[in-house]
């Protein structure tokens, strides 16, 4: 147990290592503010495309059927606007969903842009302690504190900001 202790870094702020523990350690005992950073993805809906068009095919082939399908006597232009009003629809239905297809792929490539941040991140993230006993979260390397809101910025990937935590955990470091 005592080798456990020992490996902990010491708390700059009340200089003991009982209450230090590992970010992810913190994170999973209820400390929400100690979260990894959020995985960078896009949330694309499909379904205004999807709904629109099975509407829309549903009801020139229900039509069709009904009409058409009943032997009914609406006239051969009637049925051929039906038909084509029918392949319209279909291929209505085509369009969006291939539209649709491309704004998630799009969506796919923009978070696919950010993985590098985010990784990064994650590294600062490990890299971090808390300690309970002060509410702390620290860098061990350089003994500083980050603040609430460098924290925050870290979790949310806001641009530059993991490379100013660096930066400053850097220049603390170098002191």
């Amino acid at each position: 147990m005592s080798s456990v202790e020992s490996k902990k870094p010491l708390c700059p702020v009340c200089s003991q290592s009982d209450q230090v523990m590992a970010m992810q350690t913190a994170y999973d005992s209820g400390v929400g503010r100690c979260a990894p950073p959020d995985m960078p993805t896009r949330n694309i809906s499909m379904m205004p495309y999807i709904i629109f068009s099975v509407i829309f095919v549903g009801i020139c082939v229900v039509l069709i059927l009904v009409l058409i399908g009943s032997e009914s006597n609406i006239g051969g232009i009637a049925e051929g606007i039906l038909i084509g009003l029918t392949l319209f629809s279909i291929i209505t239905a085509l369009s969006l969903s291939y539209y649709a297809f491309q704004r998630v792929v799009k969506g796919d490539n923009e978070a696919t842009l950010l993985f590098p941040a985010w990784d990064q991140a994650m590294a600062v993230w490990r890299s971090l302690y808390y300690c309970k006993r002060d509410d702390a979260v620290f860098d061990p390397k350089s003994a500083s504190v980050l603040t609430t809101t460098q924290v925050t910025a870290l979790r949310t990937m806001e641009p530059g900001v993991v490379e100013a935590v660096t930066a400053n955990i850097a220049q603390k470091q170098s002191v």
